[in-house]
């Protein structure tokens, strides 16, 4: 099957959705499938990314695919690109992650890669955007894999087996989650070192992964000052340690926005030092989550080099068809940072 190729379209405008979170399980709430559909048919992307944790307990490869399938089959019939990122969770529960990405690229439309075999992670990718006006390149999306957790360091990294990420006064939530790793980094740096070259100017992006960068909790605690949109309803996930991307990023100048799963009860949106962070909460119904936050995320690029984002709540399509329980309100708080106008 032809590889497809995405493009901006006439008005200068490509869609992204993203969607997070799956926690599929040995077996998945049918409303997660419902309302991809929901939300498929509410924004008519151009490219749909899953952002980590689909969680597909099997064990065998056909298994994977075949429940895989039937779980994205409102992305299947429409014939719509998509790609994927792992998540954290990914790696414990059915194959090993090498094998379920030869999985997903045994499947129609789908534009992710392994990448390079020399790199850490599984999913490191980068997919143009092709201009309206011809063939080259006029946005990228980076894809990396965030991997698991900052205790895999120990070994990978030969440290001692008491080594301590996590002190009395840390950044995150106190779950020592982990990062793309500083190969991954270079080999984005290089890559768009590389591109500018060829091209004779930077090409804009953004950049996909499962778990929130320590940078995105700048959004989280200075709301006003970094236009913060949406919901904060648990502390956060990240790494203790910055893997550096976020500065290569800014040196760079070409990534204009991050966006992370990982986070079920978050799906604030904000800017700093210039680049857009957020994440799309969760869309999946096996694992901790909030009625009203469950939905997807919208990213609108722009072929002048500019990124918009906004959050579509599956209540907002579905009203109480959309929560786990109809009979009962899984929310509690609502703690906005700020409303959309």
């Amino acid at each position: 099957m032809q590889r497809p190729v995405l493009r901006f379209h006439e008005n200068g405008r490509f869609r992204v959705l993203m969607v997070s979170d799956f926690h599929a399980g040995e077996k998945y709430n049918v409303k997660l499938k419902i309302g991809l559909e929901k939300l498929i048919e509410h924004t008519s992307p151009d490219f749909v990314m899953i952002g980590g944790d689909q969680c597909l307990v099997r064990n065998t490869p056909e298994e994977v695919r075949e429940y895989f399938c039937d779980i994205i089959e409102p992305i299947l019939k429409r014939n719509l690109p998509w790609g994927t990122v792992f998540g954290n969770h990914d790696r414990e529960c059915g194959i090993d992650i090498a094998e379920e990405q030869k999985v997903y690229e045994s499947i129609p439309f789908y534009l992710g890669e392994a990448g390079p075999e020399d790199l850490n992670g599984v999913g490191n990718y980068r997919i143009p955007v092709l201009s309206s006006k011809g063939d080259g390149p006029a946005f990228n999306l980076w894809a990396l894999d965030s991997n698991r957790y900052m205790r895999d360091y120990i070994k990978l990294f030969g440290l001692d087996e008491d080594t301590r990420f996590i002190l009395p006064d840390h950044f995150n939530d106190d779950s020592g989650d982990g990062q793309p790793l500083f190969d991954q980094i270079q080999w984005y740096f290089n890559g768009s070192k590389e591109l500018e070259k060829e091209f004779g100017k930077k090409i804009p992006g953004i950049m996909f992964m499962h778990t929130p960068l320590m940078e995105f909790l700048q959004i989280l605690r200075n709301p006003e000052e970094c236009g913060a949109v949406g919901s904060l309803r648990s502390g956060i996930g990240c790494s203790e340690i910055s893997s550096g991307l976020f500065m290569a990023c800014l040196q760079r100048g070409d990534v204009k926005g991050i966006f992370f799963g990982h986070e079920h009860l978050c799906d604030i949106s904000g800017e700093y030092c210039g680049i857009t962070m957020a994440c799309d909460a969760a869309l999946g119904y096996n694992m901790s989550g909030h009625d009203d936050l469950r939905g997807g995320r919208v990213i609108d690029l722009f072929e002048e080099g500019t990124v918009q984002t906004y959050q579509v709540p599956l209540m907002k399509l579905m009203g109480k068809e959309a929560m786990r329980d109809p009979d009962y309100f899984e929310g509690g708080c609502k703690y906005f940072i700020r409303k959309l106008k």
